[in-house]
């Protein structure tokens, strides 16, 4: 990857959200400092209608510019066609973030018992014996070190 062309960006999706939070956050502190007028709900301007639950993502957090640059531009060329190490990293964390963000405006707007059903769902699965997230982590990372001990990593 090291040989190839920088192609990553700072999408303007992702800029218009970090923007977005900055200002959001001064004007919640500036709120919290004087209490003059009622707090404001944190919801991006972009948003449309709440109750369309499949169609929230879109446009505040829609990634598919930022995907497919990732996949197919960066990740998808050949030698010196594709993009570098760091253009990877880049593009991931703002799609990461954006995800995040979404799933997180998704969660604060859900129902007692959506969010009641996740969670259950979610610790069930943490908590089983052996087939949890947790064990299925820590053997892909013991695989990780025997892995590289066998390809001659030295104790």
């Amino acid at each position: 990857m090291a040989q190839g062309k920088p192609l990553g960006i700072i999408d303007s999706k992702f800029s218009d959200r970090v923007e977005d939070l900055v200002k959001k956050a001064r004007s919640f502190a500036d709120h919290f400092r004087d209490y003059t007028t009622w707090r404001a709900w944190h919801t991006p301007k972009e948003v449309g209608d709440l109750l369309d639950v499949p169609s929230l993502h879109n446009p505040t957090w829609e990634r598919n510019a930022i995907n497919i640059l990732y996949s197919e531009k960066i990740l998808g060329g050949v030698g010196k066609k594709g993009g570098t190490c760091a253009d990877l990293i880049a593009m991931k964390i703002q799609a990461d973030f954006m995800a995040v963000e979404e799933r997180a405006f998704r969660t604060r707007h859900a129902s007692y018992v959506r969010c009641a059903s996740l969670a259950h769902g979610r610790l069930d699965g943490h908590g089983k014996p052996v087939v949890n997230v947790f064990d299925f982590m820590k053997d892909g990372l013991k695989t990780t070190l025997e892995a590289g001990e066998k390809h001659g990593a030295k104790s």
